[in-house]
């Protein structure tokens, strides 16, 4: 087993720890969990305890004690990756997409398609789209967005899909120093934001789901990905993406409450759509409703126990905005900011 993760309880505190390979990260809720945890595996087996973590799966961490806050950055990874792809020389840019970029799959029958098959087999997109992945899901919500886009033509690329995925390595060079920082010195408290692009894609007619969490600071849990469901209108898919950002925001509840800190209070998550916000709290059957799935309804039923409270967001100050579509250079910048995102001092 390549990496595995858990965590367990005892009277006297909380011990999380992560196994990848041979090396063992552990967290604890005091020292003396610590030190308990320590000699346990020293009990079972020979180990190096090389003190905190400060690089790992190309990862690095900082710590700032006094402000209570981790910072992680990924500067590393992305010079192996600009190394790689013999990307060092390339211009960076602002934004990881050009705003209002339409991609979608070739025309099959289309007469330079053989030619187009030639090319593919050489090109290492879907080298370079996992790569990039793993940057998206690890540090770098600013790039979500992009790469769940680019990803749905793994099979289909062309010319132009190789250069927006270039295009989004120019900018992780640009911004390479990028850091998510974590944490603050106040009382923890769950925040989340949902937002979706209506039929953005032009393939499938379908819309783009995006919500994100933040934890007092930057954001702990973030998504962006097309919808299952081909929707009819703006409300309708603003309500799949509040259903699927209802389904983090119970885990996340759950999680917290199994670390000891419990939610008293219903989870904000925030909306720019009034019609799907008045939906999640409004159990009258209206006609207009009726064809949209019981399953989505699963947000009113949080409301309705108090687990979730929907809110009204303005969509500039919607933090999930930068995971459903491609942004001005100042709409981008500004909601990284408010992701948690910061230039490394």
């Amino acid at each position: 087993m390549e990496s595995l993760s858990s965590d367990s309880q005892s009277p006297t505190g909380t011990i999380i720890f992560s196994l990848h390979i041979n090396d063992i990260f552990s967290a604890t809720s005091s020292p003396k969990e610590t030190a308990t945890f320590k000699a346990f595996l020293e009990s079972q087996w020979e180990v190096a305890d090389l003190g905190p973590a400060k690089f790992a799966l190309g990862i690095a961490m900082s710590r700032n004690h006094a402000s209570r806050t981790i910072a992680l950055l990924q500067t590393a990874y992305i010079e192996r990756l600009l190394e790689h792809f013999n990307l060092q020389d390339a211009h960076p840019t602002d934004t990881p997409m050009v705003a209002g970029l339409q991609l979608h799959c070739p025309n099959k029958n289309s007469p330079t398609l053989p030619e187009i098959s030639e090319w593919c087999l050489k090109t290492p997109y879907c080298e370079l789209v996992g790569s990039l992945n793993y940057a998206a899901v690890v540090t770098r919500p600013d790039i979500a967005f992009a790469v769940s886009r680019l990803s749905s033509f793994h099979n289909c690329y062309m010319p132009n899909h190789w250069a927006a995925t270039v295009h989004v390595l120019q900018y992780l060079k640009g911004m390479k120093d990028l850091v998510l920082v974590l944490g603050n010195d106040r009382t923890p408290s769950l925040l989340g934001f949902s937002d979706s692009d209506y039929a953005n894609c032009i393939d499938t007619s379908r819309s783009i789901s995006g919500y994100c969490y933040s934890l007092g600071s930057g954001i702990i849990l973030w998504c962006s990905r097309k919808q299952k469901t081909v929707a009819d209108s703006s409300c309708y898919t603003e309500y799949i993406a509040l259903h699927d950002a209802s389904h983090e925001a119970s885990f996340l509840r759950q999680l917290l409450d199994g670390l000891g800190f419990h939610e008293p209070n219903p989870t904000p998550l925030h909306c720019d759509n009034d019609a799907a916000s008045h939906l999640t709290e409004d159990h009258v059957f209206h006609p207009q409703v009726k064809h949209i799935r019981v399953k989505f309804h699963h947000t009113r039923d949080m409301v309705t126990e108090g687990q979730l409270q929907v809110a009204h967001v303005r969509s500039c100050n919607n933090l999930a905005d930068i995971l459903t579509k491609p942004l001005s250079c100042v709409d981008f910048l500004c909601l990284c900011g408010y992701l948690g995102l910061r230039v490394m001092s």
